[in-house]
């Protein structure tokens, strides 16, 4: 199992992005650095790191490729162990302590569900989403209101923000599940 730490949610990406196809830690890169999906780091000093230990875990192969007149390269895919842990993750209930500090990871999770997780997870991800997402913004509210008086100016817009950020990916969570209500049949 991937141990909760900084580089976990990079870790669940690189899963994530092996299951789809075999890949180089080059190939990572480069599809980091030519994607939203930057903000999980196209470093080399991050992805190597965690390609070597997510194959220390026994989560990824990785083999040698060699390649006629070109440099070899390292192609790692997931194995048995690493498509279980990567399940698991998707299956995980969606928590209010990730809506408030790991709404990257939660997005990251349903990027992946309609290729690898099984029927009707992506709805169920986006019911407990908005459940959080609901309960969440009132609290942020409450806040606001009660200490608004004794705030910087500063400080209450950056708050004001936030609160419209949240307000805003519950708007798109009632939107996508009205689309996965919609094409009940097609997706998953």
């Amino acid at each position: 199992m991937i141990k909760r730490n900084p580089n976990s949610t990079l870790a669940f990406a690189l899963l994530g992005l092996i299951w789809q196809e075999p890949r180089s830690g080059y190939d990572l890169r480069k599809f980091f650095s030519s994607t939203p999906m930057i903000s999980f780091s196209d470093s080399p000093g991050a992805i190597y790191p965690a390609l070597r230990r997510l194959e220390l875990r026994g989560l990824v192969r990785g083999h040698v490729e060699e390649r006629s007149g070109l440099r070899r390269r390292r192609i790692f895919q997931l194995t048995a162990r690493g498509r279980a842990e990567f399940k698991r993750w998707q299956k995980q209930p969606v928590m209010r302590h990730d809506v408030v500090r790991n709404l990257d990871a939660l997005m990251l999770r349903f990027a992946f569900m309609d290729k690898f997780a099984e029927k009707g997870a992506a709805l169920r991800f986006l019911k407990g989403l908005h459940k959080e997402l609901a309960a969440y913004i009132p609290s942020l509210r409450e806040y606001l209101i009660a200490n608004r008086d004794y705030m910087p100016q500063s400080g209450r817009l950056a708050l004001e923000s936030g609160i419209q950020g949240y307000e805003a990916q519950l708007g798109w969570t009632k939107a996508a599940m009205a689309t996965y209500g919609k094409t009940k049949g097609e997706r998953r």
